[in-house]
């Protein structure tokens, strides 16, 4: 373990940390290290699977932990590479654990997974500061393993700028070395201001940026499939395509069938939300070729709906929500990484190789 190179790479929800570390840990593959995973805070998903017998049985797994598993082939079982899965009620349900036996459980992984490695990344928490009352957070963790912190940011407007040094500043007053910060799916509309303006700002401030990754809507945009996970509905026609269709655009049908078809004109590749019972809207959508149909309040459609779904083989999910609960669900939803999405990661690991200075960050180490 002395010669393991170790780094903790931290971010908020939405920045893109676990496809970075999956990223990272690719190419430092091909560059012949032998590259370890470790999160030692998970975040509980809830997985359903259908056995043989057709029966549905669930379980809890940290989804982004799965991914990177599967796709890097790690020996380690998942009980040492994420030793805690915690949850929104995490002050009730970890009631009973002690932080002593926590503290533990984490030493006791950590020592296994770096074991044999020459690259340990380890993921932080689902925010940084979770866990703090336990001294278990994101930077409790980087104190206890001794490592260097990279912070990957999602920067869409000016306001991540302060948040960034700010956080820079409260590892400093903790004595975490922080070495700096990758700006990730940067959107190209600000790409050239976020180089121009907020790295060198960053940078005055005494933040270094490794890179600047822009945004790849092909990437980022949710697939079906992603809103299915999320909505949790019947999917009425088109299974095998919600993998296949991405969604760029969430349009609400609640106007004129006349004012519909105008409506969805100026939106590709959309997801239209409405009630199962408006056919007129519905029929309209599927001329415009929209990705999926939602239909809201558990209102089975039209024969005639779901007859012209299948001859375009546009999904159809229906939802027993009403059509606001369903938006709220949805808002700010961006693409899953699943193992199979073999496309995808390539895109982000070459993305990455391309955008950020993975070499001297390997050096920095």
């Amino acid at each position: 373990m002395s010669g393991c190179k170790k780094l903790l790479i931290s971010g908020f929800r939405h920045s893109g940390k676990t496809a970075f570390c999956l990223s990272l840990a690719l190419i430092l593959r091909e560059q012949g290290f032998k590259v370890g995973y470790f999160k030692p805070l998970g975040w509980q998903t809830f997985i359903k699977e259908n056995t043989h017998s057709g029966k549905q049985l669930g379980y809890f797994i940290d989804a982004d932990a799965h991914l990177i598993k599967e796709v890097l082939k790690l020996d380690q079982p998942i009980e040492n590479i994420v030793p805690i899965l915690i949850n929104f009620n995490y002050l009730t349900s970890m009631a009973k654990e002690t932080d002593e036996a926590l503290e533990k459980r984490i030493e006791k992984a950590y020592r296994e997974v770096s074991e044999g490695v020459d690259v340990l990344l380890i993921e932080g928490g689902h925010i940084p500061q979770i866990f703090y009352h336990r001294k278990l957070s994101t930077y409790h963790l980087a104190k206890k393993f001794d490592t260097k912190l990279l912070m990957v940011g999602n920067i869409r407007s000016d306001l991540p700028v302060d948040d960034l040094l700010f956080r820079k500043a409260v590892l400093d007053l903790l004595n975490i070395n922080c070495m700096g910060v990758v700006l990730n799916n940067v959107p190209r509309t600000i790409l050239q201001r976020t180089r121009d303006i907020v790295k060198p700002l960053l940078e005055k401030n005494s933040l270094k940026v490794w890179g600047i990754v822009e945004e790849n809507r092909e990437i980022t945009n949710p697939t079906v499939a992603d809103i299915q996970d999320v909505l949790e509905g019947e999917i009425l026609e088109a299974p095998e395509n919600i993998d296949k269709i991405p969604v760029e655009d969430f349009l609400v049908g609640s106007m004129t069938c006349e004012s519909a078809i105008k409506y969805f004109r100026r939106s590709i590749n959309k997801a239209v939300i409405m009630g199962g019972d408006r056919e007129d809207i519905a029929l309209a959508a599927l001329e415009t070729n929209a990705s999926v149909l939602i239909l809201t309040g558990n209102l089975y459609p039209n024969v005639r709906v779901l007859s012209k779904a299948r001859e375009k083989n546009i999904p159809v999910i229906l939802v027993p929500y009403d059509t606001y609960t369903t938006v709220s669900k949805i808002e700010g939803l961006t693409g899953k990484l699943k193992p199979g999405n073999t496309e995808r990661i390539q895109k982000i690991k070459k993305a990455v190789e391309t955008d950020v200075d993975w070499k001297g960050i390997l050096e920095a180490l």
